[in-house]
């Protein structure tokens, strides 16, 4: 439908006309993996046996093909989580992958945090995208203040605390839970301060690339964006990433919500259509590479040895 609205025969010549800069734009992505894969390599710290830059590389990439063909992008997490216990102990493990989702959180929070109020007061946008800003703005300080209380008093004990409140677990259930889970959630708080989660700041790489990759698309059309374009985009246009996770891919929502963001800035709705259609060629790539990765590589580990 939104394809249908922007036109067609616009949206397949602005991506004809990025042609040789797929190169680019696909060493961008490759460079996105390698900085997720830093973030866990880091969690997974040095106290213990550890997979090696390689099978962490391949956990991620397997779990986000995984994400990107699934609703809500999460069972990724599971299959990375699964795949790194072969060397690592269940509960490092885990705790990586928790604190790599949590550094994404964490980054995402703070760009709306610190872009949205900005962009709302300084540039000349709709009446419906100042809104959506300011919301976006609220809503991610109370979801980043919740974060910080969890983390201090335990996440998956708090959450199974809620779980009993809502008399969903028994109450020795429950007790037993919360002390298998307890030595998790010292991992997940950090052994050692803020300094332990040094690591996430290789989320702020993979970020920046990935807003690389949208600067390379407009520029490829002959619109480089504006500081004030790419700022909204990353703050509003985040917002419409996380709300078309419900979808695979986010299919059909990513599309139109960001055509009405570049329509909302002055720019050609098809442009935003084409921004999210590079991607998505990339992202299907990225899936169908990821998800040979994982059967080719899940086969030959499971396969048993031969007879002598």
């Amino acid at each position: 439908m939104t394809v249908r609205s922007v036109g067609l025969r616009a949206i397949v010549a602005q991506l004809r006309v990025i042609g040789w800069w797929f190169v680019p734009i696909v060493a961008l992505e490759v460079a996105s993996a390698f900085a997720d894969a830093a973030t866990i390599h880091g969690f997974l710290g040095v106290g213990g046996p550890r997979p090696g830059f390689l099978r962490v590389l391949q956990a991620q990439v397997a779990g986000r093909a995984i994400n990107l063909v699934t609703p809500m992008a999460s069972l990724g997490e599971a299959t990375k989580a699964t795949m790194l216990m072969r060397e690592a102990s269940s509960r490092r493990a885990v705790a990586a992958i928790v604190r790599f989702n949590i550094s994404y959180i964490t980054v995402n929070l703070l760009v709306v945090l610190a872009g949205a109020p900005i962009c709302a007061l300084v540039l000349p946008l709709p009446d419906w995208l100042t809104r959506l800003l300011w919301i976006g703005s609220a809503g991610c300080a109370a979801l980043g203040g919740a974060l910080i209380l969890l983390l201090r008093a335990g996440l998956l004990g708090t959450t199974i605390r809620a779980v009993r409140g809502l008399r969903l677990l028994s109450s020795a259930t429950s007790v037993r839970l919360r002390e298998r889970l307890r030595e998790l959630d010292h991992a997940l708080a950090g052994e050692r301060g803020l300094r332990s989660w040094l690591p996430g700041v290789w989320v702020l790489v993979s970020k920046a690339l990935g807003w690389g990759i949208v600067w390379i698309v407009m520029y490829a059309n002959g619109q480089p964006p504006s500081l004030g374009v790419l700022a909204t985009l990353a703050t509003a246009g985040n917002l419409v990433s996380i709300m078309a996770n419900v979808v695979p891919m986010g299919i059909g929502l990513n599309e139109a919500g960001t055509a009405a963001l570049m329509a909302a800035l002055g720019e050609e709705a098809s442009l935003g259509v084409t921004t999210v259609l590079a991607r998505r060629v990339l992202q299907l790539c990225y899936a169908g590479l990821g998800l040979t990765l994982l059967a080719s590589t899940e086969t030959v580990a499971r396969r048993p040895a031969p007879h002598k």
